[in-house]
C-alpha cells in the first residue's frame, strides 16, 4: 500500500500536470484530485491531461474553495492537491449518483443492488458532493442503514456559489450536481478522526420534552431558563461566545457515565423562544437524549483537534498511518485561526511524516459514535491501514 501527494501552483496546464505528476512512475489504482478551478485550473482539462499522461485506473475529481496537501493548506487562489494510491488486493467500487436515482434507494437492498456491494465485505466510502441539488443527509441515512457501522468520509464541493457551478468528475464523468465516491474493500482499514471543534460548558442534562427539531424542556425545565442559568453561571467570555453563537451535543452513548471529547454529535442552536422557553436544534430531537451545551472558537477548535489525535495517537502506538484524507471547514483554515497550514500541521505533528490531501468543505463527512453525519466547522480526517 502506498500513498503519494502533490501540489501544484502553476499557471500552465502541462507545468500543472508535471508538477502533480513529479516522480511518480508507474501504475495507481486510485486518484483523488482536489482543485481550485479559477483559471488557468479547468478541472476537466487538467483531468484529460492527468488521464493521458498518468496510469491512474480511477480518478475522482472534486473543486473547492482551497486545498490541503501534506504539508501545506492553500485557500483562495488557483492551486490543485492530488493524491495518488496503490492499493493491493483492495476492491475500488466507483459510484455516480444524482437526486432522482438516490430518491429510488429505500430500502437496504436497494443499496445493495446500486452498489454490488455488501455488508460482510466490510466497506469504507469516500464521496463527494454538490450541496445544492443533493440531500446528502438521506444519502447518508441510507448508507448508515446498509452498512451500519462502516466509515463514509469526505466532503461537500465548495468552489460555487450556486447551483450548477461546482465540478464533480469519475472516471471521465462530470457532473455539476449530485454525488461521485468510491467503495473500498479487501486488505485496507479505514480509521477516522472527527473534531468538531468545540468544548462544553455547564451539565448534561436529559431531553424530556421535544417535537421534531424543537426542545422545549431538559430535565423538567424550559431549553431557555437552563440555557439561561448556565451562561449565567459562565465567564464574561462564555456569553460572548454564545452571543455568537451556542451548540448542543447530543450524546451517542447515553448509557455512559462520563462523557468525554467525541462523545457527542455538535449541532447548533437555530433559535430560541423566552416566550414558550423551547429552542430549536439543527437536527431531529426526542425525548431522553442526553445533551449538553457547547462553545466554539479558534482556541478551542485548536485544543480540541490536538486533543483528538493526542488520544487517537495513544491508542495507536507504533502503528503508523500510510496515507490520510483530511476535510476541513472552509470556514475554519487562515479564517478562523489567522495562521496558514493550521490544521495539517497539527495532524502531522501528531501522526506524521504521513501523505495526505484534502480540502476545504461546505460541508465534511464523518462518524461520530459510529454513525455517519454530515458536519459543519469540523476537520473529519480518514486514515490508512493494511488490514
Amino acid at each position: 500500500m502506498e500513498f503519494i501527494n502533490r501540489l501544484s501552483e502553476a499557471s500552465h496546464l502541462s507545468q500543472i500536470t508535471s508538477d502533480l505528476l513529479l516522480d511518480v512512475p508507474g501504475e495507481f489504482d486510485l486518484g483523488i484530485l482536489y482543485v481550485c478551478p479559477w483559471p488557468p485550473y479547468d478541472p476537466l482539462e487538467l483531468f484529460q491531461a492527468l488521464k493521458a499522461k498518468g496510469k491512474i485506473r480511477h480518478l475522482i475529481c472534486c473543486t473547492c474553495a482551497g486545498i490541503i496537501g501534506t504539508e501545506r493548506e492553500i485557500e483562495g487562489r488557483p492551486s490543485a492537491s492530488l493524491m495518488l494510491m496503490r492499493l493491493p488486493q483492495v476492491k475500488i467500487t466507483p459510484f455516480v449518483l444524482n437526486q432522482p436515482v438516490l430518491e429510488t434507494l429505500k430500502v437496504k437492498e436497494d443499496w445493495y443492488n446500486f452498489l454490488e456491494v455488501y455488508p460482510n465485505e466490510k466497506p469504507s466510502f469516500v464521496v463527494f458532493a454538490d450541496p445544492f441539488a443533493f440531500d446528502g443527509n438521506s444519502f447518508l441515512a441510507g448508507l448508515n442503514q446498509a452498512y451500519p457501522g462502516m466509515p463514509i468520509v469526505g466532503g461537500l464541493a465548495s468552489a460555487a456559489s450556486g447551483p450548477g457551478e461546482n465540478v464533480l468528475i469519475l472516471d471521465g464523468e462530470l457532473m455539476n450536481e449530485g454525488l461521485v465516491g468510491v467503495c473500498l474493500s479487501g486488505n485496507l482499514r479505514v480509521e477516522t478522526v472527527v473534531s468538531q471543534g468545540c468544548r462544553p460548558i455547564g451539565e448534561t442534562f436529559i431531553v424530556t420534552k421535544a417535537q421534531r427539531n424543537i426542545v422545549y424542556e431538559l430535565a423538567g425545565q424550559p431549553f431557555y431558563k437552563v440555557l439561561e442559568d448556565i451562561l449565567n453561571k459562565g465567564t464574561d467570555y462564555d456569553r460572548h461566545l454564545a452571543h455568537e453563537a451556542i451548540f448542543v451535543g447530543i450524546a451517542m452513548n447515553e448509557y455512559k457515565d462520563k462523557f468525554v471529547r467525541g462523545d457527542f454529535l455538535i449541532r447548533g442552536v437555530m433559535g430560541l423562544d423566552p416566550q414558550s422557553g423551547a429552542g430549536a436544534v439543527g437536527d431531529h430531537m426526542r425525548v431522553g437524549q442526553t445533551i449538553q451545551f457547547h462553545l466554539r472558537d479558534a482556541k478551542t477548535a485548536n485544543e480540541d483537534l490536538h486533543e483528538l489525535l493526542k488520544q487517537y495517537k495513544t491508542k495507536k502506538q507504533d502503528t503508523v498511518a500510510h496515507g490520510a484524507l483530511v476535510f476541513s471547514c472552509n470556514g475554519r483554515g487562515i479564517n478562523l485561526f489567522k495562521e496558514h497550514d493550521h490544521d495539517i500541521k497539527i495532524i502531522q505533528h501528531h501522526l506524521g511524516p504521513v501523505p495526505a490531501a484534502g480540502f476545504f468543505c461546505a460541508g465534511e463527512i464523518g462518524p461520530v459514535g459510529g454513525i455517519n453525519f454530515l458536519h459543519g466547522f469540523t476537520n473529519s480526517m480518514a486514515l490508512f491501514y493494511p488490514q
